[in-house]
């Protein structure tokens, strides 16, 4: 058991929680490697954006990466979620010094699932440290405590008697809540951050002379995932945001 009830309760409070010392350190170095092997072929198989100082490669299946995803966050996920269908991928994000946010909170502090009227829902994102994060300014991912709280209220609130565009009711929900301070966790690498898919989050600035690595996945239920129940599923989650996680 790796998920204890700390986690729990942290989880359900301000929408995230750190997993620590989950992971071993051979394959922790075999995953930090491949990454410097990753930015080292840059931009080739790398997102290109107007800027390059933050970096993505959104569907990466370097086996580094996949052995800890099938070692660590397989078991780890099913430890949270009632059920838990594999990700043959993950995203590497790196942020490179001198990454600025220009005035705003952080780099497209946003809710996932995109804009569309039904949103591409999932359970929870788990991101894996692979460098240490020990300042608010290390250009690291950084999230708004009980913002999903704040976003599940409001989509409860939508009628069941009429369509909803969830598209139209996410982004009036950041246009409300996302102005509080942003909270970066302390990770050092190898740590892995679980986070309620209804959390804000977002990418700080990078001051130091350091890069930041770290990979995601965004993990459903199988329901969420399952064509015959995608639909039903989704509109139920919106309502209920612990809906197929194993505590409430």
């Amino acid at each position: 058991m790796v998920f204890e009830e700390t986690h729990w309760e942290a989880l359900r409070r301000d929408g995230y929680t750190i997993v620590s010392g989950a992971i071993a350190a051979g394959p922790l170095r075999a995953a930090q490697e491949a990454a410097d092997r990753l930015n080292a072929a840059f931009p080739d198989g790398w997102e290109r954006s107007k800027n390059e100082s933050w970096r993505e490669i959104r569907y990466c299946r370097e086996p580094a990466f996949m052995a800890l995803v099938a070692d660590v966050l397989d078991p780890l996920t099913l430890e949270i979620l009632e059920s838990a269908p594999p990700v043959d991928y993950v995203q590497l994000a790196a942020t490179f010094p001198g990454f600025a946010t220009k005035g705003r909170v952080g780099r497209n502090f946003h809710i996932d699932g995109g804009q569309q009227e039904a949103l591409g829902v999932f359970n929870v994102l788990l991101g894996v440290a692979l460098t240490d994060v020990a300042s608010d300014t290390a250009g690291s991912f950084h999230v708004l405590p009980g913002s999903h709280e704040q976003f599940a209220a409001l989509f409860k609130q939508q009628p069941t008697d009429a369509p909803v565009h969830w598209g139209e009711v996410k982004l009036s929900g950041q246009r409300q809540f996302l102005r509080a301070p942003m909270t970066v966790p302390r990770l050092e690498a190898g740590d892995i951050v679980v986070a309620h898919s209804f959390l804000a989050h977002g990418t700080s600035a990078n001051t130091t002379d350091a890069r930041r690595d770290m990979f995601f996945q965004r993990r459903a239920a199988q329901p969420l995932w399952d064509p015959a129940r995608q639909a039903s599923a989704r509109e139920a989650f919106m309502r209920n945001p612990w809906m197929f996680f194993r505590r409430p």
